[in-house]
Formats: structure tokens, sequence, C-alpha cells
């Protein structure tokens, strides 16, 4: 038995790395400028919010341009990620009909594909941190929150991926609900400590991720335990919700997509 879930292991690794290959290739083969493409969407609204909010909401802020591109490529990981799960079980409808595959490394493949390209920013955010004199001597900590983010986008995907087979709206359902959300994390401005801001901080996950990031990478402060423990049990949770819905609906895959 241990001797067949080995192999089964080994077979379900090289499956995910040979996806998450193909779809890097596939993202950038046709397009001469390949993954800059992905850089540009950040930094050109970078560019803009900085020009705009720069002496207005960011004025008190110390380190705004660090702390408003951290907001962007953190937000950025967690959009990108969940929004390629949407579409993975109905993009890869030929290859679940043709051989036998466990489809989640599909959702799985998507979010490490995320990853991939979010490395690229967090090189470009610690080239800048040292350039502004900072030196992220907490970084390690920082790869535990990514590794949260990891989780909590994850379960989001699963979720989504689910009920994409069986409801197709839900793209643009998603799409305004994500357009919500970004106004009410702090990405651009600095969290309220009372009243109903706060409350929405403190249920919401994307608050976590970025405010983590940016205390132990700009500020190089070790944050309260508690909101790692936050983060972790919604992280947790969202992956057991996400997955659960994701098997329920499995079984209808094949004959809806």
């Amino acid at each position: 038995m241990n001797i067949f879930q080995n192999t089964q292991l080994h077979a379900d690794t090289a499956l995910l790395w040979e996806i998450t290959k193909s779809n890097f290739k596939l993202q950038n083969e046709s397009s001469a400028l390949g993954i800059v493409w992905y850089l540009l969407g950040p930094l050109l609204l970078f560019g803009i919010m900085l020009f705009v909010f720069s002496h207005r909401l960011g004025a008190g802020v110390e380190n705004y341009p660090l702390y408003l591109l951290i907001g962007i490529v953190t937000w950025n990981f967690f959009s990108t990620g969940a929004g390629r799960c949407m579409t993975t079980v109905t993009g890869n409808a030929g290859i679940i009909k043709s051989i036998p595959i466990r489809i989640e490394i599909l959702v799985i493949a998507a979010v490490i594909h995320a990853l991939i390209t979010h490395s690229i920013d967090i090189v470009i955010v610690l080239a800048l941190l040292l350039w502004a004199g900072i030196l992220p001597i907490l970084i390690p900590l920082y790869f535990l929150v990514l590794c949260i983010s990891f989780v909590f986008t994850l379960g989001v995907g699963f979720a989504l991926a689910g009920i994409y087979v069986i409801f197709r709206d839900v793209q643009q359902i998603w799409s305004v609900v994500t357009r919500a959300w970004w106004f009410a994390t702090p990405i651009f401005y600095i969290p309220t400590t009372t009243g109903l801001g706060k409350t929405l901080s403190l249920f919401n996950p994307m608050y976590y991720s970025i405010h983590l990031s940016r205390e132990i990478l700009i500020y190089n402060r070790v944050p309260p335990l508690s909101l790692f423990l936050n983060y972790i049990g919604m992280a947790l949770g969202t992956l057991f919700v996400g997955y659960y819905i994701f098997r329920k609906i499995r079984p209808s895959f094949v004959a809806l997509i």
C-alpha cells in the first residue's frame, strides 16, 4: 500500500509540474513581450494611484510608494490566482474527458502558476526596498504569510472552479465582488481603527495578507501572533469550505463540461 501511495504521489507531483509549465508557456508563447504584460498592469496601476493619492491619502504614510506597491501586488496574486482557477476545469475539458486525472491538480496548478509570476513581483519589491535603504531582515516571516495566502487563494479557487461549471454567470458576479472587495481593502489608504472600517478589516482575509506583508517587509516589525492566527484560521476555513463545494460538484463535471 505504501509503495502504491508513493507511486501515485510521485505521478501526481509530476503531472502537477507539467501542467504548471504548460500553463506558463501557453500564457507567454503568443506574446512578444511575454511575462512583461503581467508586470505592466500592476506597475501602471501603481504609477497612476501613486500620482493621484500620494499627496492625499498617502501624505501621512511612511514609505507610501512601497506601502501602495505591496498592497497592489499582494491583491494581484490573489485575484489572478482565483480568477485562473475559475475556468481551469472548463478550460481543460479535453484532458478531463480523455484521461483519468485528479481534477484537483488543475486547480492547484493554476494557483502555482499565479505564484510563479507573483515571485517576479516579489523580486521587484525586494529590489525597491533595498534601493530605499530598507533591509528586509524578517523576510522568512514574509514567506509564511505567502504560504497562508496560497492556502486562502486555493480555497477560493476550489469554490470558484466548482461553481463555474454549473453556473457560468459566477464570472460576472465575481468581477463585481472583487471590485467591491478591492475598495473595502486598505490597498491605497490607511485602515481606520474604529467603527465600520475596523470591523470590515477584521473579517477581511486580504487585510491580514496585506497588513502582515507591509509590517514585515517595510517596517521590519513582527506582527502580533493573533494576526497570524486569525489569518491562518480564515485560510484553512476557506480551503475546507472551498474544497467541500468542489467535491460536491465534481461528479457532475464530465457531464457539464
